[in-house]
């Protein structure tokens, strides 16, 4: 199922995600709605609270995309593509290496983009949709994507990355976006950021 994507402005965006003790068929399903969600906006990555849902969990494919990945399982490197798309809950990220300049995107922010600096390559620590224990190493894209969306996991935007002269120039972009999402919350969401519904570019 295509879920709504959570637009600029709405708290749940700022909100911590809640660990992820089993995976159940909720989760087995949430996962699968948020990679259909993703594939039909046009993204390679989403994060549980791009649909409204504070939770560490990421889902990532750039299996098709033309910019470089690498990625390696127990030592190893192995093909990108035959191992996307990717279901990451509770990740950790370790060991960064290198500092990138790269275009990034965003769904909650829809025709907004910037060069965001990145560790070019990171270690994740998860679970996987199978309940068990996942290590790799990646660089290039896949490396980005995962940072990002783990940003959006402890409520860190990719405009708080951003320059300070990136920022001046999106402000007026930004404050309408926040104004017009806010302005179609509820009231009760709008006072409190509390009911939340439950139901890069990322």
């Amino acid at each position: 199922m295509v879920l709504p994507v959570v637009k600029y402005g709405h708290p749940v965006l700022r909100l911590r995600g809640k660990r992820i003790e089993a995976v159940t068929p909720e989760i087995r399903e949430l996962a699968a709605d948020m990679l259909e969600t993703m594939r039909a906006a046009g993204g390679v990555g989403l994060a549980a609270q791009q649909i409204g849902r504070p939770l560490l969990l990421m889902v990532a494919d750039v299996g098709e995309s033309d910019r470089p990945s690498t990625l390696h399982l127990g030592g190893a490197e192995v093909d990108v593509a035959a191992h996307m798309p990717i279901v990451l809950l509770n990740p950790v990220i370790s060991d960064p290496v290198g500092k990138e300049l790269g275009l990034e995107g965003c769904l909650s922010f829809p025709s907004i983009t910037a060069d965001i600096y990145r560790a070019d390559s990171c270690s994740v620590s998860a679970m996987g949709l199978d309940g068990r224990p996942l290590k790799f190493r990646c660089t290039g894209l896949l490396a980005r994507v995962i940072q990002h969306e783990n940003d959006h996991l402890h409520g860190v935007l990719f405009i708080d990355r951003m320059d300070s002269a990136t920022k001046v120039s999106l402000a007026g972009t930004l404050k309408r976006m926040q104004k017009e999402t806010q302005a179609a919350l509820p009231p009760v969401r709008k006072r409190a950021g509390r009911g939340l519904p439950t139901s890069v570019r990322t």
